[in-house]
């Protein structure tokens, strides 16, 4: 080792090559080390004072050239193969159809040929169908093909008991399961939705091609029937729907047209509207723990659909107890223990509309009769949504009610008649219409308790609150509650005295009994600002009214009696109520003990 010092840089530790005129031993051809040697530059290795050497390429790295372009050339032909696949099959569906209805109304062939040929095309497409599956590459159109024969077979069944006359119903709807079954089976196998929402969708959807009137519905509701076993199993949500569509489209189509036959007919419509609402709610009870939340409410949302169609097409007593038996079935879904929310709030809102048009339905033409029912279910609500603080019943409470109150404004106890004499409809040529009047003041009282109690019920839920940011809801419902009281006054007074003397002194008692309820409030609420606020807006109210209305419309002693009248109440209500608050003030300073 001439000439090294120990621990100079050299070429055995890969350091830099030594200055000219350096001499070393040479280096071995493989030295030893855990890094190429100075001496001996490697591939993708940068030594400096050496050139670079190109690396080689990896044989196990990822293949040289973009790769993106020849996928998605292959994804793109392999989606337009699939496109051409299942249009092929729709079209093949619409050929048998036609095959099927041509035949018949044509003369082709026998019976026995249409149906044998066509049940021998569907069994081959499933077949084929069922060998191609075997082959990965092959499995997109093998279901098509599936489908296709599945659909086939499920329409050679239907034609021949419906459009042939060649099998009984029964028969033919045991068969008609057998073959849905069968299909929903092999989706079940093959782990494929797609292929059991095209059995069940395509089946469905030609089946009016092929079948009518009740034996229409008793077949797409086969299909239902035939898919809630693989629906629960696999919790497939499209498979549910598209199953479901059928049923509730066709149930609600083909029941209507029953309603307006004999007694036969209409018995025939009441039992396709409960077998749809059977059949759906059924399939939803298990499905609600299973599939998505959203699925499932469109399902509970449709199942009364038909009995609604049904209820109003039949009218009366008949048709509303149709409807409310889907309103019940839909309320006992929203008891259900361990629903979700939004599930429970579906079929109580469905229940909720089935009640109201079920009171319609069943009160048709009898427009004060009806306010009335409404006004109460109205009340009743309100009084659960206080009981209960529910936010649902309070709103049930002001849409029932809001119905209400526009059609006593429109019929049952009109405004026009309450602000101008001689107050049509309730006098006429000089006499008052009695029960017009009795029920005009009934509507008024009952108009007036909706008011009280949508104030409360809102107080209890956080809705209703004493300042002006909740002015937008107790705002309408106060208006709401003058309107009933002014409705309370006048009636009465009108039917007392059928002139313009009854008007003119039931206003008058109006706005004295405004100033009564004012000081009442203000009495009561100096502790309590909400009543402190409604006995101030009262007063408002009363003013404005004086002004406004009786000034103009009232004459002689009525309107002498109203101004004399709210004027002394508005005095002693001040005289009082300054000295409540003085004395509140004085107590609240006083030290205790």
């Amino acid at each position: 080792m001439t000439g090294a010092t120990p621990g100079a840089p050299g070429p055995y530790r890969g350091g830099p090559p030594a200055a000219a005129g350096w001499a070393g031993p040479v280096p071995p051809p493989y030295p030893a080390g855990p890094y190429p040697p100075a001496g001996h530059p490697q591939p993708g290795y940068a030594q400096p004072g050496y050139p670079q050497v190109a690396s080689a390429p990896n044989p196990y790295g990822p293949p040289a050239g973009p790769a993106p372009q020849p996928k998605q050339r292959v994804s793109s032909a392999l989606s337009g193969a699939r496109l051409l696949a299942w249009v092929g099959g729709a079209v093949t569906l619409l050929g048998v159809v036609m095959l099927l209805v041509l035949a018949a109304s044509r003369g082709w062939f026998s019976i026995e040929v249409r149906l044998i040929a066509g049940a021998v095309l569907g069994a081959a497409l499933v077949g084929v169908g069922a060998w191609l599956h075997r082959r990965e590459t092959a499995r997109a159109g093998a279901l098509a093909l599936a489908a296709t024969g599945f659909a086939t077979l499920y329409l050679v069944t239907a034609a021949a008991t419906a459009g042939y006359g060649y099998l009984p119903a029964v028969p033919a709807l045991v068969i008609a399961l057998l073959v849905a079954g069968a299909g929903l089976a092999i989706a079940d196998r093959w782990r494929s939705q797609l292929l059991g929402a095209a059995v069940t969708g395509g089946a469905a959807l030609l089946a009016p091609a092929v079948a009518h009137d009740w034996l229409l519905v008793a077949l797409v509701l086969v299909l239902q029937v035939a898919s809630v076993a693989v629906v629960l199993r696999r919790s497939w949500p499209v498979l549910m729907l598209v199953a479901a569509a059928g049923p509730v489209l066709y149930g609600s189509i083909v029941a209507a047209g029953y309603t307006g036959g004999g007694a036969g007919d209409r018995a025939t419509a009441i039992g396709l509207a409960l077998a749809v609402l059977t059949v759906a709610t059924g399939t939803a009870v298990p499905a609600a723990r299973r599939l998505p939340v959203g699925p499932v409410g469109v399902l509970v949302g449709a199942a009364s659909s038909a009995t609604l169609v049904v209820g109003v097409g039949l009218a009366g007593w008949g048709g509303a107890a149709v409807v409310a038996a889907g309103a019940l079935v839909m309320a006992g879904f929203a008891a259900l223990p361990g629903l979700d929310r939004r599930l429970r709030t579906v079929a109580a809102t469905a229940a909720v509309l089935g009640l109201l048009v079920a009171t319609g339905t069943a009160l048709d033409g009898r427009g004060s009769t009806v306010t009335l029912v409404v006004l109460a279910e109205a009340i009743v609500a309100g009084v659960l949504a206080a009981v209960l603080r529910s936010r649902f019943a309070l709103v049930t409470s002001m849409v029932f009610g809001g119905l209400a109150v526009i059609s006593a404004l429109v019929d049952a106890a009109p405004l026009g008649a309450l602000v101008r004499f001689p107050a049509p409809p309730y006098i006429v040529d000089g006499l008052a219409d009695t029960g017009r009047l009795v029920s005009a003041a009934s509507v008024s009282a009952l108009v007036l308790v909706l008011a009280g109690t949508l104030l409360v019920s809102g107080g209890k839920v956080g809705w209703v609150r004493p300042d002006a940011s909740a002015a937008a809801l107790w705002v309408p419902i106060g208006l709401v509650g003058l309107y009933g009281a002014a409705g309370l006054v006048v009636e009465p007074a009108l039917l007392v005295s059928p002139d313009r003397t009854g008007f003119t002194a039931g206003h008058a008692l109006v706005t004295v009994s405004w100033t009564v309820a004012a000081l009442v409030l203000l009495a009561r609420g100096i502790s309590r600002p909400a009543l402190r606020v409604a006995g101030l807006v009262l007063v408002a109210a009363a003013v404005a009214k004086l002004v406004l209305f009786d000034l103009v419309a009232l004459d002689g002693f009525a309107r002498v009696g109203a101004f004399l009248g709210a004027g002394l109440v508005l005095l002693a209500a001040g005289t009082r109520y300054t000295r409540l608050v003085a004395e509140a003030e004085r107590d609240a300073a006083a030290p205790p003990g």
